[in-house]
């Protein structure tokens, strides 16, 4: 139990450092070039930046439950785990409503330019 709860300490933890970095680096094809899509790119990585650290501290927090063994510090490392894993899932909900509403905003964007286009050349 020692061994494979280390094991998923190191997974969790390596995780919240591949997902911050990627965030830090910028995933392939994106680019941001207005206000709109600045302001949409500012709060989601500050955003996001809390779920990879609740995804690392979840990660420490396992590998205190595999050293402390069966016991209280177990028991509360797990359940404070599982309530920090909902809080993820709450927050991707919560980021999935932010990006679909920026989705709208830039196809409105989007269709403004393309249309103010297509005016300006006939």
């Amino acid at each position: 139990m020692f061994a494979s709860q280390m094991i998923l300490s190191a997974t969790c933890i390596g995780f919240a450092l591949w997902l911050h970095w990627n965030e830090r680096q910028g995933w392939p094809n994106e680019s941001y070039d207005s206000k709109l899509d600045k302001d949409y790119l500012r709060r989601r990585m500050r955003s996001r930046r809390r779920v990879h650290l609740l995804f690392g501290g979840c990660g420490v927090l396992m590998a205190v439950a595999a050293v402390a063994g069966p016991g209280r510090i177990f028991v509360a490392a797990w359940t404070i785990i599982a309530l920090a894993l909902m809080t993820v899932v709450m927050l991707a909900a919560l980021d999935a409503l932010r990006t679909q509403r920026y989705d709208k905003q830039k196809m409105k964007e989007l269709r403004k330019q393309t249309l103010g286009k297509s005016d300006s050349t006939s």
